[in-house]
């Protein structure tokens, strides 16, 4: 019989609840708390004229704050650009699932690998808008934080056999 060897990203750790609780009551709602902070900050943006690539500007800027608020939250806006299609919110679920796991297990370097992707891959629409920008870091650091001051208690490091 030969030995396999070990590999800590698929058995190398393990939850100390079950991945129901973690993924369904911990993972979706905070992100469902960063969509909602999210679709705020962002309507405010709206509200002061921050909605690049838009010719009428002058609808977004007029538009009440809870109707921009909607537009936001919602993600199927009637500017295409504007539409993310809850895309965000996945993404950002699966960072809350996974970063716990990558950073009990000293994986800091993948982390820094995928963010460094996500920024390069949107860096031309920022420069239409700083405030998209400042919230990508904002929410970038967020789900760090939250990753490793509350979720790293439920990923338990497993020694390889």
């Amino acid at each position: 019989m030969t030995n396999v060897p070990c590999n800590p990203l698929f058995d190398g750790w393990r939850l100390t609840i079950s991945w129901q609780r973690y993924i369904f009551l911990y993972c979706l709602a905070v992100a469902l708390g960063f969509r909602i902070i999210h679709a705020l900050l962002r309507a405010r943006a709206v509200q002061k004229g921050d909605f690049p690539h838009t010719d009428d500007r002058k609808e977004a800027v007029e538009a009440d704050f809870w109707k921009a608020f909607r537009y936001c939250f919602f993600g199927d806006n009637k500017f295409k650009e504007h539409s993310d299609l809850w895309i965000p919110f996945a993404i950002g679920l699966i960072e809350l699932a996974t970063f716990p796991i990558l950073l009990v297990l000293g994986q800091t370097l993948v982390i820094g690998g995928w963010l460094g992707i996500k920024t390069v891959g949107s860096w031309m629409g920022w420069q239409a808008s700083r405030t998209s920008f400042n919230r990508f870091l904002l929410f970038s650091l967020l789900n760090l934080s939250v990753s490793y001051l509350w979720l790293c208690h439920y990923v338990q490091r497993l020694p390889c056999p």
